[in-house]
């Protein structure tokens, strides 16, 4: 038996389709994920989570985020990664291109910042 390339492109679309379908399978009635993406020539701001997401009355941090769900922040070269503990709260990871930052005054003006523009641009998702 000889297969041809149409033979192989259809194989392929069908892996591709059967992948997608089976993905979207394991995530019905699961987290939602979602991802916000702004490029320009001097600026870039990703936004991508997954599960349930809110934030403190103030706007200033996330409250909560369901169990395995995240947060995945980026703005130019700042980072914000924040999950679940495990034990009902938040635990953040900060980065200012590959260096770590504390969870300082300044850290924490990073998230609240960060909360800002995160509710701005989701809010319609």
């Amino acid at each position: 038996m000889t297969i041809n390339k149409k033979d192989m492109e259809k194989s392929g679309i069908v892996m591709l389709v059967a992948g997608i379908v089976t993905l979207a399978a394991c995530t019905l009635g699961h987290h939602h994920h979602t991802t916000v993406v702004e490029k320009s020539n001097n600026h870039y701001l990703k936004i991508e989570y997954s599960g349930d997401i809110s934030f403190n009355n103030a706007g200033t941090a996330i409250a909560s985020i369901s169990r395995n769900g995240y947060v995945e922040y980026q703005n130019d070269d700042k980072k914000l990664e924040a999950k679940n503990d495990g034990h009902g709260g938040v635990s953040y990871e900060l980065y200012e291109g590959y260096d770590k930052l504390p969870l300082d005054n300044k850290g924490k003006e990073f998230i609240a910042d960060a909360v800002r523009i995160m509710i701005e641009k989701t809010r319609h998702h």
